[in-house]
């Protein structure tokens, strides 16, 4: 309901309220205040009557007390009256057939109780009936009895009935009255006040209304108009000023979200931005692009968890809950949790496009916080790392791995060799590497060229990786120079074992080896050096094992050769 009609309803609602309260209270107040004037008033005509009864009894003058009785009895209040004398004799009754009769008899509902108490008594005694409506009094007649002596009496009573009700109704309908006449002369001023409300206040509230709807619509320019010196022109000129500023404000905030959606829209990375509980609020053209989905699939309805690789998240969950101490739920909290402790939470992931294919990215994840400092949401940004990981990959591969064999090179196989005399100092195990070197291959690469030679070389590595267990490593130092790790060794080191493989392979070297239709003949040289009875460190190893292909090549090549470390001299395979 609208306040101009609102507050004059309640304005005289309130008014007609206390109307009736205040009526409430005071009819409660007179009816109590009428009964104590009834007794007053009662007392005192009870005295009265007793004054002039009793000589008109004395005197027996019966006429004239008849006359009082019918004066009184037109009385509107007066209900019932009856004058008994000495004899108990009826002498006059607002009835006529008590007359002369024993007052017992009488129509009235007298009582004999309180007849005994007022013979008994020079007082007068009243009572009310059980519903109040009523006021009986009783008062003694009494008159001198020469009969029994000069100071004896005899004494009869007046038994006189007020109708209390009469009373009450008189004085509560001229309450109701004056009840009436508050309440509408209440009613004409609120009415009135309603006017000047309306003239000064509600009118003006409505061109206040109307200028903030037409703001509310679109309307910037709209402005109140009001004259005058008071509070609604005070409110009028701040609220002018607001809607001023708020169109500035708004214009800028406009221009900044639109330059925000444009870079974000162009930019080449990954932007989606999601609510507290995960739900995605942002997806951006870059992402569009990148994980196949029209943002209007996810925007308000889907998590970022739909384009994640899920046991790759479940691995992750278990590392980032190890690193913060605390238990997290996995799926969308094991992207934030970080962020939600105010750090910047920077890995790769696996994302998964919409037909299913996987795409390593870089993903950025960081809090957004509202103008109270509180969490609003999370902004994640990624890029697609296929290629960097592809030229990661191929660096490696070109710092570490022979091109020619794709073994590992001489840089990877000293990295793998440190690695393996860790582990076996660590584990007081024994491993042995061999130094290989081909047989024969200058004079195939003098007399078949390079391109036949390289070929070749491949071939051996292709028979080296064959012979070994896919733990070991086979690597190229360089030119026709191999070299292999043997680790897992226990304690009890099999000197037989590590030649048989090293015999292994120079059998298989000295198989008929056919390149381009040319059949070549080579053979092999190895070198062997146990960790730790020949070195403990990589040096000691690479030297004792160089020493002892050496001493292979020197016996007649196509074998091989232990180091001795007691007299720093190899001891042939013959021995």
């Amino acid at each position: 309901m609208s306040l101009r009609f609102l507050i004059p309803i309640l304005l005289i609602a309130f008014t007609l309220l206390l109307t009736l309260i205040g009526y409430s209270i005071i009819r409660t107040d007179l009816t109590a205040d009428i009964e104590q004037q009834s007794l007053r008033y009662m007392n005192i005509e009870l005295s009265k009557m007793q004054s002039l009864i009793e000589p008109l009894l004395a005197k027996k003058d019966i006429r004239a007390i008849k006359s009082l009785q019918a004066f009184k009895a037109s009385e509107l209040d007066n209900t019932a009256m009856l004058i008994v004398n000495e004899k108990n004799e009826v002498v006059a009754s607002s009835n006529q057939r008590d007359l002369l009769n024993h007052w017992t008899t009488s129509q009235f509902e007298i009582s004999a109780q309180q007849v005994e108490k007022t013979l008994k008594s020079t007082q007068s005694q009243t009572e009310f009936s059980e519903n109040r409506k009523f006021l009986d009094g009783y008062v003694s007649l009494c008159v001198r009895d020469l009969s029994l002596g000069l100071r004896s009496l005899s004494c009869g009573f007046l038994y006189y009935q007020l109708d209390v009700s009469y009373r009450q109704q008189q004085a509560r309908g001229w309450l109701f009255k004056q009840s009436i006449y508050i309440a509408f002369g209440s009613s004409i001023a609120a009415l009135l006040l309603v006017i000047v409300l309306h003239l000064r206040i509600t009118r003006r509230v409505l061109k206040i209304k109307n200028m903030l709807n037409s703001w509310a619509k679109g309307d910037r320019s709209a402005q109140i108009m009001l004259s005058g010196k008071d509070e609604l022109v005070e409110i009028a000129n701040i609220t002018n000023s607001l809607v001023t500023q708020f169109a500035s404000d708004e214009k800028s905030l406009i221009f900044n979200q639109q330059v925000n959606d444009a870079i974000i829209q162009s930019a080449n990375y990954s932007i989606i931005a999601t609510d507290t509980q995960g739900i995605i609020t942002t997806f951006n053209s870059s992402a569009e692009k990148l994980l196949g989905y029209d943002k209007y699939e996810l925007i308000n309805s889907k998590s970022p968890e739909i384009f994640h690789d899920i046991p790759e998240v479940l691995a992750r969950n278990d590392i980032i809950s190890k690193e913060l101490g605390i238990k997290i739920r996995p799926g969308f909290e094991t992207f934030v949790a970080k962020a939600r402790q105010g750090k910047i939470d920077e890995n790769n992931w696996t994302y998964i496009h919409k037909n299913g294919s996987k795409i390593p990215v870089r993903l950025s994840v960081t809090a957004l916080y509202d103008s109270h400092g509180h969490i609003s949401g999370f902004l994640g940004i990624a890029f697609d790392i296929s290629k960097q990981l592809q030229a990661e990959e191929k660096l490696e591969q070109l710092a570490y791995f022979d091109q020619l064999t794709q073994l590992p090179n001489r840089m990877l196989y000293h990295d793998r060799l440190n690695q393996t005399i860790a582990l076996a100092e660590r584990q007081k195990s024994h491993f042995s590497i061999f130094f290989l070197d081909l047989d024969k291959f200058k004079f195939v690469n003098d007399n078949y060229g390079h391109e036949v030679g390289d070929k070749l070389l491949v071939r051996v590595a292709e028979v080296l990786t064959h012979c070994v267990r896919k733990s070991d490593t086979v690597a190229r130092l360089g030119g026709d120079e191999f070299t292999v790790i043997l680790p897992g060794f226990d304690s009890h080191y099999d000197k037989i074992a590590v030649g048989l493989i090293a015999e292994k392979i120079i059998n298989k070297l000295s198989e008929d080896i056919v390149i381009d239709g040319i059949t070549l003949q080579i053979g092999a040289s190895i070198g062997i050096a146990i960790y730790p009875q020949h070195g403990t460190e990589a040096i000691a190893l690479n030297k004792h094992a160089d020493i002892a292909m050496y001493h292979a090549k020197d016996h007649g090549r196509s074998q091989y050769s232990f180091y001795d470390p007691r007299q720093d001299t190899t001891l042939a395979n013959s021995d």
